[in-house]
């Protein structure tokens, strides 16, 4: 039972104090029924996970999952993650059993995970439907959506036995990113380039490109396909952004920078930004979003 919904079982005539020890006795019930019940979560790619509890040994498959476990306080369940998984920095120390491209199944079944989390995007598709065939539980995840980054951590909030701290963060990230929307009269065209090597972008149905929008910008190749392209300097300069926006780590130094400010009689302004901040779906997502909205503020 939602404890949200507890007000509507309130009479007008009760008083304070029972209203106290009804709502304690509510959620009492409501916390023995959760420790009881499986728990039963549809995933991002529509496949039903069950478990019979919630999971105490889990295996994180990308970065922003271990984040988001982080996030829910679950840390001391994580047996296992994937390299890159560096933020928190304490995750840094947890066991590697692979990269977004290879996963050593010998060394995730030693950790007898009873739950994985996996990302879909991220690759690996043929070890982990191997894992699932093995009989272990995995939850995928895929937001297609800046909401559903917020809707992710309530599942696997769920899968860790985390529900209250789940909501809590999932109310505070929507609330964040309504706040976090720039309305402006105009809407600056903006160049995101997603790669320090080659010009890869992205389109407006990708996360980046979402927030591009929600932050009133608009994306120079907001049509492209598919989500995630390559493309040149030539088409670039022949559009004339306003914007270009280049991810770039914090102490380093992106020669692009200096590329596109090196190009003469352009209008352009060219910003970075922390490709952790906006690549990873997790809650730190947000301050990418924050980062990405102020730049479209302040454009010419």
């Amino acid at each position: 039972m939602n404890p949200s919904f507890i007000p509507f079982y309130l009479s007008a005539g009760q008083n304070i104090a029972q209203a106290v020890v009804l709502v304690t006795l509510i959620f009492a019930v409501t916390c023995a029924s959760d420790a009881s019940a499986e728990i039963r979560v549809i995933d991002d790619l529509g496949e039903e996970v069950v478990l019979l509890k919630p999971a105490r040994r889990v295996i994180s498959l990308a970065p922003h999952i271990t984040e988001l476990i982080y996030s829910l306080g679950a840390e001391k369940q994580i047996v296992g993650t994937v390299k890159y998984s560096d933020y928190p920095p304490k995750a840094s120390t947890l066991p590697r059993i692979g990269d977004a491209f290879s996963l050593n199944i010998e060394s995730v079944l030693a950790l007898k995970p009873d739950l994985i989390i996996a990302w879909h995007t991220g690759g690996n598709n043929r070890p982990i439907e191997r894992l699932r065939s093995l009989g272990l539980p995995v939850y995928t995840n895929e937001a297609k959506s800046l909401a559903g980054i917020g809707e992710a951590i309530i599942d696997i909030a769920a899968l860790l036995g985390k529900n209250e701290r789940g909501f809590a963060l999932q109310q505070e990230f929507v609330t964040a990113l309504e706040n976090s929307r720039v309305v402006k009269k105009s809407s600056p065209v903006i160049f995101f380039q997603i790669s320090d090597q080659e010009l890869y972008t992205v389109s407006s149905e990708h996360l980046i490109g979402q927030a591009i929008n929600h932050c009133g910008g608009k994306n120079l190749f907001s049509d492209i396909s598919p989500n995630v392209s390559q493309v040149n300097q030539e088409m670039i300069l022949a559009n004339q952004p306003d914007v270009i926006v280049v991810t770039q780590r914090p102490g380093s130094e992106s020669a692009w920078v200096k590329t596109w400010r090196g190009f003469t009689g352009t209008q352009y302004q060219v910003d970075t930004i922390d490709p952790d901040l906006i690549s990873r779906p997790s809650l730190r997502m947000l301050d990418g979003i924050k980062a990405i909205c102020e730049i479209v503020n302040g454009a010419r």
